[in-house]
Formats: structure tokens, sequence, C-alpha cells
């Protein structure tokens, strides 16, 4: 069974390695395994290296979420090999939190829109425009992939809170 990976351990360093066409269909437990372990720690994203696997493989899948009450939703997305590219240079401040940094959230400035080029577990090539916290969700999970975690892009050190925190003081605002 898959567990996360939390801030500290080597994987979430490193750049994560390419993943050639020919080896996706071997993807296809890990890529299951990932979802239920997103689901279960009721995340709404996960990217391999969080999981120990340094490979570019990122999974979404928006629903409900507590934690989010402005969400639009997004069925469960495959992504491998993503390439984010911005569209305009707007960008929206937002708090983000990750499974790979328990209990803490800041906020990060991300792209409003974005356009994503990445194959699906079926390596069917897409395209796609995200915005608003779906754009914000994408270029989170991407960064894993580049051994970045959301802490290393908060700019304002004073903007941390607790997850506790967090749901009394900026969610019920």
């Amino acid at each position: 069974m898959l567990e996360v990976k939390t801030i500290g351990e080597e994987v979430l360093k490193q750049k994560a390695k390419r993943i050639f066409k020919k080896d996706i269909v071997g993807k296809k437990e890990l890529i299951k395994e990932m979802t239920e372990l997103m689901r279960v720690s009721k995340g709404i994203g996960i990217a391999a290296p969080q999981v120990g696997v340094s490979e570019r493989l990122v999974i979404i899948e928006i629903e409900e979420n507590e934690n989010y009450p402005d969400l639009k939703k997004l069925p469960l997305t495959v992504m491998i090999n993503p390439k984010v590219t911005p569209i305009g240079k707007e960008k929206v401040e937002g708090y983000e939190g990750c499974l790979s940094v328990p209990e803490i959230r800041g906020v990060v400035a991300r792209y409003k829109k974005i356009l994503v080029q990445y194959l699906d577990e079926n390596s069917e090539l897409h395209k796609k425009e995200f915005e608003d916290l779906q754009a914000r969700v994408v270029q989170h999970e991407v960064d894993h992939l580049a051994g970045i975690v959301f802490i290393e892009r908060v700019q304002d050190k004073k903007t941390f809170i607790t997850y506790e925190n967090y749901k009394k003081y900026v969610l019920r605002k």
C-alpha cells in the first residue's frame, strides 16, 4: 500500500523522470493506488513523487470539498508528462495545503489561467485550459514533478497558518 511522503523526504526534492509512451500501460496499478490514496486522504490532487515514485505523473479530482467552497468540479484527470504554459500574466493569490505538508497552509501566487499539454492513462494527448482553482491545483501538483513543495513558493511567511486556524479564520469569512 502506498503512503504519502512528507517534507524532508529526498524524493520530494528531486526532478521527476519522464514516462515513455511505451511504459504508460504499466502504470495502471500505480494510478489506481494513487487515486485511492488521494481520496482516502481527502486530497484533490496527488503527484507520483508524493508516494515515493520519481516520475512525471499527476492525478487530480475536484469534487465537493470543505476546504475549497468555491471550487469548480473536475472529474478524475490523469496527467502524464504535463507541460504547463501560462495564458496571460495575471496571477492570483490563494491559500494552499498539501498532503506532503500536513496541517500547514500558506498563500501562494499562481497563474489564473493555464494551458496544459499531457498524455492520459490511455496514451492519448490532451491540450486543455484550466483557470482559477483548477489551474492552481494543476500548478501545485506539477511543481512536485520539479521537486518544489508549495511552502517554497510562499512569499509572505506570515501567511502560514495551521489547518485548524485556516478553518476557523479563513473559511468562516
